[in-house]
Formats: structure tokens, C-alpha cells, sequence
């Protein structure tokens, strides 16, 4: 045991991260083992593609086990990885973290009789508060062997069940249906995923018309298991039309974060808020568009720009659009609409006209709302020309200005389809038989794929790896990355109909109907990898290499040197651009141009190319011509090719396998070898006839050979090239980010890129672009992109998008720091401050009475606020004496409570000093009177990090409890101050302070509670937090400290005037009272025997009788 426990800290060591801070990405270790785990509520299959978790109302429990994906997953295995780890003492992490949230929690070690897993249970409140139906961000987790050791990572997602608005309409979206019966009638289906979770996804089928109705599946697992339910909506649909909804189909079905918007053949259908009670069926209702037929919402589309409103601000809002594919009549307004959420009002797409503006038809193709920029974007098809027109948004309504103008697409050919944003960023991709894109919100375009006979119609996105997929109606799918210019052809899928979906954590899945399985889906995953670099672009044609520098060269494709082959397939097309052409036998390069030319002469097409890996020549074994002198001699007559001549005969001569391979001689042009005329000349086709060196002779060692030729089997490939640049963020912040701007922020980000595994450091082109959505960013929110330009397709990180946001991080708070720091242990000690064994500081807090409420205005035993402090409605009420103290007070956590324990209170709460817990409270900061000029100190904290309080914050103290006997002095009263009191006077009904130099003072007695806001205008967080302060050893209050003073005094002086007097007059004191006490004793004896001759006369009188 000892030498495996040796051996696995051994490993951990070595696979410490080489620095010492941040996320490294591109950087992920091949293993063979990795984490199975499942969740409380289902089991998960360790050989699922991710782990996918599910957070309820209760704790999230986790168990998980490692196995190797080589051997058998079984419990022997389980129990030997869990021994061996564990007495290493290792165990598994978790991190939990999306755009706003990060946190790691770590499994427990324990090794007990047959347990198999490591086991770990997360309170919900460690996670999440929240409980409410809302937008909510799907979180990733990631386990790893211990955090901080890149050992068996693992990914997963981690969804809010309770919050997810649709999954909350689970028993209420219509009958659930097995939909055997529908499949040999379904021509296509049309997916949808929730906004903030993409596991959360809807598929819709379209049927033939043969039957009719809406049909949804919904699933909450990505589509990974088979447990897709599917629901018949057609009820739900029919029951807000007053006509026969016979012809009711599904044309389109889109997900928004609130909202299921149907688009049918009868009307465009908009369900009730998602976030209402699930109590009944769910309600939809329908969008009039007058002058519309059933054939025109055939025809119709809908577009969305996916944005995740979770933490929604006030100025985020989503909008939808529908565009009506035909041209515009005298009945009807606009051919297409869009509208913001509740989607109750619709405006054209088009602004109106302007004065004098000549007649021109149009029509809107695609519409979206800019959420960055807040603009209208709309493609338009204008006679034979395709432009884009942004105008800005005001009040939801298009400003008859164009933002910027008109962009007019330069390929007469272009036909649009559609167009979206990338979610979440600014990428902005206009698709159809070609793809364009613009990083500026429509002004500019740059295009990226141009397709031949096929248009794309379908597209899907993913958030986490800004992964995109374009389908064609050929079934053709390409594949980019987000702000990348390059793309590559995925594969080709052989079907009627299907639709392609990336999960939330990236993996592409291909949906398709299979009437076998439980759910009757096929969704086959697409390893996305795999067949980029699977797919070889290389051509049947011969290349010839021309060195320019010795880290570039350009290679030409030749036209066909053999009969029965075409010319159009013997050359670079766009396709090839920013792909490897990589050498079977080593060497690779990437191609960043390509050119079409007609000179020189026999070559068709060139491609520049960076090396990456130097390529080889070839060996004196398989061409030994290369051991003999070359002479360059003028072209032979009547063709173009030039003779090359060896100089001597014997063994080192051109032999027929030398056809189609290239002569290479540094500093000069290079030959395409076209034909073998004898063992000592051949002729070969010059890459640049202008430096060709005639007649020049050329020592061995001095020329090398090429074979990029097919005569010897085509050795060459143009391929995806692997992942060759690293990604370092030094301030650990995920891919997705989101940060808050605040009046006067700074935020700094620092990114660094390393190229790996390349021949040459590459210094004329550069590694990173920014691209930010919204540069002058005064309110609002705005995307910034970093894409690392020349990184491949494979690599998992090609772009890093930060979301910036003019608004308060709801991680923001201001805190008041305590003159003395206090330990929780000792807020939440119940030990009696009287033992010797409590800390010293626990005697500074004072246990507050049960029912406690501080005194008012009119003394201490008569308290009038509202609050109560340590409640228990089981006790009766302090100082509960008079009429107006028994009508005030309400209890909060301990309301129609019948004890303490009923109340619920939390260590949080009882720690809180808001007013809000103010039940739950049982110690408070103790002070001896008087407490006298207190500095008051107060620090703000985000995500960045703790500072002090200053300007140009400003604030306000209150006291909670309406009590006046305090003061607040030492504020630094600058011209500033004196212009915010004055500008602010009729909005505050206090006095407002300058943070700097504050200090307090109290002049009452007992409990203090203050609170301190800060005041609008400095900032967009309304900052505030509460202390309290029991001051203890008062002096009695008025006037009873004046009365005990004045009857003190009068005793005293009584005192002494009666002993001068009996000194004055020689009173003997003694004397005096020895004769009274003698004559109260003689009296007192006399009564006695009288009474006594009495009682003895009455018994004798009763025994007489």
C-alpha cells in the first residue's frame, strides 16, 4: 500500500498546473479515466457523454466513482480507485460556477464497508437563496481529482429545476402522447432551447398536412436520455379561436425567457407568462395581423436574438419579429412586425418614409433588435440588391434615421435567408447561399462561406464554447467559432429531414425521429473533432512549392497532368483558406491566401502558406538525382517547361518516379518536373519564370526535391490543423463572464496567448483581436470578445466573451466594520458570559432580553417601535405597560408562531444586523456610556475585491427605532457636500454626510439601530447596511437623576444641621433614648400582666359555667 499511496501523490505532483494562478485552456490532459456521477433524484449511466445534475428544493447529494474507460465499470474497480485515492488522502471537487457564480466544494474521505462512491451533500443555500419561477442561469460543474490538480477532470451541467420556467408547465402544456403514430407523417421538425439553459429544449414537429395539430417534445436533459415527453397542444391552440382550426400545423416553435412563442398555419400564438403559478392548462393568445391568409403564415418566419435575462436589468428586454415572405399590399401595413416582451403591441420593421423618399419596393427578409446597440436590424431584398438597414430604437419604436448607412452586399448573387446573433455577444451572421458576418452591429460585412447550388436554413449556436453549425438544404453542415474567419465542412448527413442541437456544455447532437426507441428520437452525437479532422479538402492535383521566406511558402496547384481529370478539381478553392496542408511524412502549414491566375503558365491557383513544421525533402535513397549537379536550361521549343539537365551519368540520375515533383533551389524559381525525357534531362514548368536562373549550374546539396506530386499516391493533405495556441487568464474568470460597470469603475482583464508546437515564432500577424459591441457604453450592456485569431477549429477555446453591464453586481455590498472583530462562534455563543472559560471579546456583546424593544421618545418602560429583538411569542412582551406600547410591535420570522423554535431563525439570520431579522437578533455590541465620537468606518465589496467607503459615495444615517439621542459629527464638509444636501434636499428627508472622518455619538441609553444608505446619483447600487450599539451604565434619565441628587443632598444636610444642633445644646443622644426605650418597656409590661389577669378571668368564668 505504501508504494501505491507513493505513487499517486507522485502523479498529483506532476500534474500540478506549470503556473501557479489563473485558467489555462487548450491545455487539458488526455486520461483514461474520468468521473461518473449521479445525483440523488437519477441515476446516471457512467457511460453517458456528460454528466448532466438536477438542484430540487432539498440539498444537491452527489455520489461519484472513477473508472477507466478501458476496463469494465464495476464495483471491484469502483472500490479499488476509492481505496487507493482515499489513502492517499485525495478525494473528488466539485466546482459550480456560470457567468456570475463560482464556488468549490470538496468530497468527503471516508472509507467504510462497501462503499463504492465518494459522496457529497451541498445544502441549497450554499448555492442558490433564490426559490422563485424566474430566468435562471444553468450552472457548469467540473470534478477533479482535488481542486487544483488537473487529474481526471470531468465536465457537467447543473439545472434549477424549481426555477426553470417551462419545466414548471411540465402537467399543464396538454395531453402527453406517445407519437408512434405521427412519425411516417412528420416532413420536418423545427428545435428550441430555453435562453439561460440549454438543456432545456423543445422540438417540434411539422407535420404533412394528412394530419393536423401541435405536437411539442420537451425535454430537460438535452436530449441525452431517452425520456423526451411529448405533448398534443392542439387543444390549447384551438381554445383561442373562435373559427374550425381543422388546418391547425406547426410552421416554427421559439423559446424565450418568458414566453412560448407557436408560430402555425393559423396565426402566430404567444403563451401566457412562463413565470406565472402552473395551476391550469397553459393559456395562449393570438396576434392579429390584418390582411394576412393561412398560405401567407405558411410562408411566414420568426426570428429571436437569444439573450439570457437572469439578473435581468431594467433596460434588457426581448423582442421577437415576423416577416410575411411576399410583397406589401394597399391592405395591409408592413409585411413584417416585431414586438417586445409581453409581445402585446407590434410596430413595423420598416420605418416610416421620409418626405420626398422615392418609391421603392422592399422586402424584409430578416429582422432583429440589437440588445447592445439598441437598433433595428433588417436585411432587406431591394429589386437585384441585398442591404442591411440599422436605425436606432427609442421607447421600442425605429427612429426614421438610419444608424449607419445602408450596407449594400457586393455579391450581386447573394440570396439571404436569415440572420442571428451569436447569444450573447455581438457577432452578427447573415446566412442564405452565402454567410456573412459583422462585429459591428451591421455596418460592415466580411464574408466567410460561399456555397455553390445549396443555401443554409437552419443554424445553432452554443454560449459556453461559441461554437456554430450552418445546414444546408443539401444536408451539408459547416462548423465555426464565434468571431473566428475560418470554417470547415463537418460532415454530410444523408437525410429526409433532421435538425442539429448543441447541449449547454457544446456537444452537437443530430436529431432525427427512430420510431424504436423509448421516445422515439434517434440523437446520435457528433464528435465534433473527430471529423474535422477526418475530412481531407485535398484535391487529385499536383503542388508545387516556391519558398519566399523560410518561414513561408506558396504552393501551386497545377492543372491536370494526366487525361481524365477536370481542371475545376484540381485547385484551391476559399474552403482551403486557414486549413493545414499537411506532409504524410512530416511538415505542416497553415494557408491564410488563396489566388487565381493564368500565370505562369500550366498552374491554375496558389495558396500562401505559414509554416508551422518544416516539411522534408526527399532522401537521396528514393531520388538520387539529388547527388548529381543541376543545370537550368532554356525552355525547350514549343512548349513553356524548361530543361533540367544532370551533369554526369551513373546511379544518380532522374528516374520516372521523379514525374511530378518539384525542383526547389533557394533564392530562385522552383521547377514542376512534367516529364522524364532520360536518365540525365527532364523538363519541368517554372513557379516564377521571372527569376528563373538560366544556364546556371547548381552543385549537389545546393537543390532539393519535392514530392507533392500523386503520381507515387497523393502524400499530402489539407486538413483542420490541431490546436497549436494556449489561452491564459490570469484572473480566473469563465468563458461567459459577466461584470458590472458602477459611476466610476474600473475593470482591468488581462489575457495571454502562446503559440505551441510551431516552427517559427510568427511575428507579422497577430495572435488577438478585441471585439467590443457597444465602445461608448454610458448605460446599457456590451459585449468584448477576445478571439484568438489563428487558433484551429479543435481548439475547446477560440474566444473568450465578457458581458460588461452598466448596472450593480448583485455581489456588491457595503459593510460596517466593527471598532472590535467578532467571531461568529462568539455572536452565536450561548454560554454565560459570567464563566471563566468564554472569549474576551464575547463580554463586549450583551444578550438581549426575551421580547426586547429599545425605549421611545417618552422613557425607557414605555417603547413604541415596531420591532422586536430575541422573540419568542411563547414569553410575555417587555415592558408591555401602558395602551400605546401594548399596540405597537410586530413580530416578523415569529409571526402566528407559537414559540421560538417555530420562528425558523438561521445562523444567518441571528448574525444579521437588518432590521429584517431583527426577530431572530440575541447579542448586540455593548458600550459603556457615554459613547462619545465613535469613528464610524464602512467598506464596499464586489467581486473584485474589499474597499473603504469614500467619495464620492455619500450617505445617511437613520435610527430604525426613531430615537433622537444620538449625533453625528467629524463629516468633511467640502463644496461638494454642500451642493449634493442642496441638489438633493427635496429628495432626502435627512442629512447627508461625507463618509470621510465619520464618527457618532449617543447620549441615550440601551439599544441604537442605525442605518446607513448610501444616496442615489453616485451610483447605480443602492449600498446600505445596519449596526447596532447597546449602550450600558447610563446614568438615570431625566429627571430622575436630578431628584436622586437633590434628596441626597437634602439628607445630607439634615444630617448635619441635626448633629449641630444636638451639639450645640449638649443634648445627651445616649441618654434621651435610654428613657424612651425604658418608658416603651415599662409601658409594654403593664400591658402584659393586663392582659394577662383578663384571659385568666375568662377561662375561670367558662369552667365555672
Amino acid at each position: 500500500m505504501t508504494s501505491l499511496w507513493l505513487y499517486v501523490v507522485l502523479g498529483a505532483i506532476l500534474k500540478i498546473p506549470k503556473r501557479a494562478s489563473g485558467i489555462t485552456y487548450n491545455e487539458k490532459a488526455v486520461a483514461n479515466s474520468s468521473f461518473a456521477c449521479r445525483s440523488g433524484f437519477y441515476h446516471e449511466d457512467s457511460k453517458e457523454v456528460t454528466i448532466k445534475l438536477l438542484l430540487y428544493r432539498t440539498s444537491l447529494n452527489i455520489n461519484c466513482h472513477l473508472y477507466d474507460i478501458s476496463k469494465d465499470d464495476n464495483k471491484e474497480n469502483r472500490r479499488k480507485n476509492l481505496l487507493l485515492y482515499t489513502s492517499a488522502g485525495l478525494a473528488p471537487s466539485i466546482m459550480i460556477f456560470n457567468s456570475t457564480f463560482s464556488k468549490v466544494f470538496y468530497f468527503k474521505m471516508t472509507l467504510g464497508e462497501g462503499l463504492e462512491t465518494w459522496s457529497i451533500d451541498i445544502p441549497r443555500e450554499m448555492i442558490t437563496f433564490n426559490t422563485d419561477v424566474a430566468p435562471v442561469e444553468q450552472w457548469f460543474v467540473q470534478f477533479t481529482m482535488h481542486h487544483g490538480l488537473d487529474m481526471f477532470t470531468s465536465d457537467g451541467t447543473l439545472l434549477d429545476h424549481i426555477r426553470e420556467p417551462v419545466l414548471q408547465w411540465e402537467d399543464y402544456f396538454g395531453d402527453e402522447i406517445d407519437i408512434i403514430n405521427l412519425i411516417p407523417f412528420v416532413r420536418n421538425t423545427k428545435g428550441t432551447k430555453s435562453p439561460c439553459a440549454s438543456d432545456v429544449a423543445i422540438l417540434g414537429l411539422i407535420l404533412d398536412g394528412k394530419i393536423n395539430g401541435i405536437f411539442l417534445g420537451v425535454t430537460k436533459f438535452g436530449f441525452m436520455r431517452r425520456n423526451t415527453k411529448w405533448y398534443n397542444m392542439t387543444a390549447n391552440i384551438c381554445a383561442t379561436l373562435n373559427d374550425d382550426c381543422a388546418d391547425l400545423s406547426l410552421m416554427n416553435v421559439i423559446l424565450t425567457n418568458t414566453h412560448l412563442i407557436i408560430l402555425s398555419s393559423l396565426g402566430l400564438f404567444i403563451s401566457q407568462d412562463l413565470c406565472d403559478p402552473a395551476t391550469e392548462q397553459i393559456k395562449f393568445t393570438r396576434s392579429d395581423f390584418c390582411g394576412f391568409e393561412m398560405d401567407d403564415y405558411l410562408k411566414a418566419k420568426i426570428w429571436y436574438n437569444i439573450q439570457c435575462l437572469a439578473n435581468k436589468e431594467d433596460y434588457e428586454v426581448d423582442y421577437i419579429s415576423l416577416s410575411f415572405n411576399k410583397d406589401k399590399t394597399l391592405s395591409q401595413e408592413s409585411t413584417c412586425f416585431y414586438s417586445n416582451d409581453p409581445f402585446t403591441k407590434w410596430y413595423s420593421c420598416l420605418p416610416q418614409r421620409a418626405k420626398g423618399e422615392k418609391l421603392v419596393s422592399r422586402r424584409v427578409v430578416s429582422f432583429l433588435v440589437d440588445a447592445q446597440q439598441n437598433t433595428g436590424i433588417a436585411v432587406l431584398s431591394q429589386q437585384k440588391d441585398v442591404l442591411v438597414w440599422v436605425n436606432k430604437l427609442t421607447d421600442h419604436r425605429l427612429h426614421a434615421q438610419h444608424k449607419f448607412p445602408a450596407y449594400r452586399f457586393p455579391e450581386r448573387d447573394f440570396v439571404p435567408f436569415g440572420m442571428f446573433f451569436h447569444p450573447n455577444s455581438h457577432f452578427l451572421y447573415v446566412y442564405g447561399n452565402q454567410v456573412w458576418l459583422s462585429t459591428d452591429g451591421g455596418n460592415t460585412f466580411i464574408l466567410l462561406i460561399k456555397l455553390d447550388n445549396e443555401t443554409v436554413t437552419e443554424t445553432d449556436a452554443c454560449v459556453y464554447n461559441q461554437a456554430i453549425v450552418f445546414v444546408t438544404d443539401k444536408g451539408n453542415i459547416f462548423y465555426t467559432k464565434a468571431g473566428l474567419f475560418r470554417y470547415a465542412r463537418l460532415t454530410t448527413v444523408n437525410q429526409d429531414f433532421f435538425s442539429m442541437y448543441f447541449d449547454h456544455l457544446g456537444i452537437l447532437y443530430q436529431l432525427s425521429m427512430n420510431a424504436t426507441s423509448a421516445d422515439r428520437m434517434a440523437v446520435p452525437v457528433m464528435d465534433v473533432n473527430t471529423l474535422l479532422q477526418a475530412d481531407d479538402l485535398g484535391f487529385d492535383g499536383v503542388l508545387s512549392p516556391q519558398y519566399i521566406t523560410e518561414q513561408q511558402m506558396v504552393f501551386y496547384s497545377h492543372e491536370p497532368l494526366n487525361p481524365g481529370v477536370a481542371a475545376t478539381k484540381s485547385r484551391f478553392y476559399n474552403l482551403h483558406v486557414d486549413k493545414a496542408l499537411v506532409y504524410g511524412p512530416g511538415g505542416s502549414g497553415m494557408i491564410t491566401k488563396i489566388f487565381t491566375h493564368g500565370n505562369p503558365p500550366g498552374f491554375l491557383s496558389s495558396v500562401l502558406v505559414d509554416i508551422l513544421e518544416r516539411y522534408p525533402t526527399e532522401s537521396s535513397t528514393i531520388s538520387p538525382c539529388i547527388l548529381n549537379t543541376l543545370t537550368i536550361l532554356e525552355r525547350a521549343q514549343g512548349t513553356n517547361a524548361y530543361r533540367l539537365q544532370l551533369s554526369t551519368t551513373g546511379p544518380n540520375i532522374f528516374k520516372a518516379s521523379d514525374r511530378e515533383k518539384t525542383v526547389v533551389i533557394p533564392g530562385a524559381s522552383s521547377f514542376l518536373i512534367v516529364a522524364i525525357v532520360n536518365d540525365l534531362n527532364a523538363l519541368g514548368d517554372a513557379t516564377m519564370p521571372i527569376i528563373v536562373p538560366v544556364n546556371k549550374v547548381f552543385e549537389s546539396g545546393t537543390w532539393f526535391l519535392y514530392d507533392f506530386g500523386t503520381q507515387n499516391k497523393r502524400h499530402w493533405s489539407i486538413l483542420v490543423d490541431r490546436c497549436r495556441y494556449t489561452i491564459q487568464q490570469p484572473d480566473e474568470l469563465t468563458l461567459n463572464a459577466i461584470r458590472y460597470l458602477d459611476l466610476g469603475s474600473k475593470l482591468h482583464f488581462k489575457f495571454r496567448v502562446t503559440p505551441v508546437n510551431i516552427a517559427y515564432p510568427v511575428f507579422h500577424m497577430p495572435l488577438m483581436m478585441i471585439a467590443v459591441g457597444r465602445p461608448s457604453l454610458l448605460d446599457g450592456k456590451t459585449s468584448l470578445a477576445v478571439i484568438v485569431t489563428q487558433a484551429s477549429l479543435v481548439c475547446d477555446v477560440t474566444t473568450i466573451i465578457l458581458t460588461l453591464k452598466n448596472s450593480c453586481s448583485y455581489l456588491k455590498t457595503m459593510h460596517y466594520v466593527l471598532h472590535v472583530p467578532v467571531s461568529a462562534s462568539d455572536w452565536l455563543s450561548g454560554e454565560d458570559q459570567t464563566k471563566h472559560n468564554v472569549s474576551a471579546v464575547s463580554h463586549l456583546l450583551k444578550n438581549l432580553p426575551v421580547n426586547y424593544r429599545p425605549p421611545s421618545a417618552l422613557g425607557i418602560s414605555v417603547p413604541l417601535t415596531e420591532n422586536f429583538y430575541n422573540a419568542d411569542p411563547s414569553k410575555p412582551r417587555m415592558r408591555d405597560y401602558f395602551r400605546r406600547s401594548k399596540t405597537s410591535g410586530r413580530y416578523k420570522q415569529c409571526a402566528n408562531k407559537r414559540n421560538r423554535s417555530e420562528c425558523g431563525c438561521t445562523d444567518n439570520m441571528k448574525l444579521s444586523f437588518s432590521v429584517a431579522f431583527s426577530d431572530c437578533k440575541e447579542k448586540v455590541l455593548r458600550m459603556k456610556f457615554p459613547v462619545s465620537k465613535l469613528p464610524l468606518s464602512f467598506t464596499v465589496q464586489d467581486e473584485s475585491g474589499s474597499t473603504n467607503l469614500s467619495t464620492p459615495y455619500y450617505i445617511t444615517v437613520i435610527e430604525v427605532n426613531n430615537r433622537t439621542n444620538w449625533e453625528i459629527s467629524g463629516s468633511d464638509v467640502t463644496s461638494s457636500v454642500i451642493k449634493m444636501r442642496e441638489y438633493l434636499a427635496h429628495k432626502l428627508n435627512t442629512t447627508l454626510y461625507n463618509p470621510d472622518g465619520l464618527t457618532i455619538s449617543i447620549h441615550g441609553s440601551e439599544l441604537f439601530h442605525f442605518r446607513v444608505s448610501t444616496v442615489p446619483a453616485v451610483s447605480f447600487c443602492n449600498l446600505f447596511d445596519e449596526f447596532q450599539i447597546y449602550v450600558d451604565d447610563a446614568p438615570l434619565a431625566f429627571p430622575g437623576q436630578y431628584l436622586v441628587i437633590s434628596i441626597s443632598m437634602i439628607s445630607i444636610g439634615a444630617t448635619i444641621f441635626v448633629g449641630f444642633v444636638i451639639q450645640m445644646y449638649e443634648i445627651q443622644l445616649g441618654n434621651v433614648l435610654q428613657r424612651k426605650l425604658l418608658r416603651r418597656n415599662k409601658v409594654s409590661s403593664k400591658s402584659t400582666l393586663s392582659s394577662a389577669s383578663t384571659a385568666s378571668e375568662e377561662s375561670s368564668k367558662k369552667s365555672q359555667q
